[in-house]
């Protein structure tokens, strides 16, 4: 009865290679046996993820100010009109002159009347300002370029996002192969020990200790299931594809075109202050806060502005008469209330602020890129002593099996053996991929992270 049970729960167990998608029925699921790169993953990401759109929304938006601030350079026209109906007869036309000797004509009296129109056209011209339309220009075109480095940073921000989660799919799926794998051969081992236990050659204890084996397996194997359909479902999200096109399954591998390990510590760094998005982003920042102080300074400056008009006027009469005007103004405000040694003091400090600002990215950079390195450095290592570890316990493995069929070895060797082979093949999916991972966040600390870099550097297992 046991040997059955046994039997049923590793022939469920064993041939399936993605738990999930064997339970979705067939007639509700897409049959498309595409399988989803790396690239197209990315594609999907950049193209419908919120953060992206959100993120070129506001460089749009900080372009529009440059030309908004760019406005104030030029003249300012303006068309007014307006008819007024009055209680009691108004002045229509303006006095300019008043004859006071008789016979005074007709034509010099004023004229009055309870409905008066007025049409005008006015333009204004800021001469000089001290600087601050320049400022204000300034500080808008720095905020532009912050928005611009804000959009690259989070491209590359979802970049790495997107292969975090593609590799984590790969990694799973690479370790639930491992665990299938596993379980064929402690499936081959109880049918051994079943049969020897029936010709009476083993001791009940063998039979408890392989069933407790393979049920400790099998439930190790429902975990890594369960973490799959999550990172599926991660990327599914991420990617904008279905889920069953986000199944591990349906992943193209991936490998590293070249596997050397970075060393220039000192060159590497200095790529990255020149080129991290986020850190020029702050750089931009203060600049705009820099610009900003500059424009609120000049206010302390009068304001010399060219005015002209031409005015139009009429009364229920129809009767029109216009007249131009002329003129320069000299605005100066002698006092504020305190206001403008605020508004400067504001600027200053917000200066201050992205200053600092800049030099906390500084330092994150730098801590960024000594993580990046250690993880790739360790990434590399470990890849190269798994490698080896995974081929010597494969070995050891297959002498423990013939320790065992021969009568010269113990059932718990030959077990030892099978977890540190499962161990150490799933460590080196994981480190495998870790150091693509590595090598993907090395690259976005550096700036360089974008869909051509990772199909330069990352390449589709053969």
């Amino acid at each position: 009865m046991i040997a059955t049970i046994l039997a049923a729960a590793l022939a469920a167990a064993a041939p399936q290679t993605q738990a999930p998608q064997a339970q979705v029925p067939q007639a509700q699921v897409p049959q498309d046996t595409a399988h989803l790169t790396l690239a197209e993953a990315l594609r999907g990401a950049l193209e419908r993820y919120p953060t992206i759109a959100a993120a070129r929304a506001s460089r749009e938006q900080a372009a529009a100010a440059v030309g908004e601030a760019r406005a104030s350079l030029f003249p300012r026209l303006a068309l007014d009109a307006q008819l007024t109906r009055y209680q009691l007869p108004s002045l229509v036309y303006p006095l300019h002159s008043l004859a006071l000797t008789p016979p005074i004509a007709p034509s010099a009296l004023p004229v009055f009347d309870r409905t008066t129109g007025q049409g005008a056209a006015s333009l204004s011209w800021t001469l000089w300002d001290f600087g601050a339309s320049t400022g204000r220009i300034r500080a808008a075109r720095a905020a532009e370029s912050a928005a611009g480095a804000a959009v690259d940073a989070t491209e590359a921000a979802l970049l790495a996002r997107v292969a975090s989660a593609y590799l984590r799919v790969l990694t799973l799926e690479g370790v639930l192969h491992a665990q299938d794998q596993q379980l064929e051969a402690l499936a081959a081992e109880a049918d051994r020990v079943h049969q020897l236990l029936a010709a009476g050659r083993a001791a009940r204890v063998e039979v408890l200790r392989i069933e407790a084996t393979v049920t400790s397996a099998r439930a190790d194997r429902e975990g890594t299931v369960a973490d799959l359909e999550v990172a599926e479902r991660d990327l599914s999200q991420l990617a904008n594809v279905p889920v069953e096109r986000a199944r591990g399954a349906r992943l193209t591998p991936l490998r590293l075109r070249d596997s050397s390990a970075v060393s220039d510590r000192a060159a590497f760094l200095a790529r990255a202050e020149a080129a991290n998005p986020d850190l020029q982003q702050a750089r931009q920042a203060a600049q705009a806060g820099l610009a900003q102080l500059d424009a609120v300074r000049a206010t302390r400056f009068p304001e010399l502005k060219l005015l002209g008009n031409w005015v139009d006027r009429t009364s229920s009469q129809a009767v029109f008469k216009n007249e131009w005007q002329a003129g320069v103004e000299l605005s100066y405000p002698l006092f504020t209330g305190g206001q403008r040694t605020s508004q400067i003091r504001r600027a200053d400090a917000d200066y201050r602020v992205r200053a600092e600002q800049v030099r906390q990215a500084e330092f994150a950079l730098e801590q960024s890129v000594d993580r990046a390195l250690g993880a790739l450095r360790e990434a590399h290592a470990r890849v190269a002593a798994l490698a080896t570890a995974a081929e010597q316990f494969d070995e050891v493995v297959r002498i423990r099996r013939l320790s065992l069929q021969t009568g010269s070895g113990t059932q718990t060797d030959f077990l030892d053996a099978e977890t540190d082979l499962l161990r150490a093949r799933a460590s080196l999916v994981e480190a495998r991929h870790a150091e693509i991972a590595a090598r993907v966040e090395l690259a976005r600390v550096a700036g360089e992270l974008t869909p051509a870099w990772l199909a330069s550097a990352v390449a589709d297992q053969p």
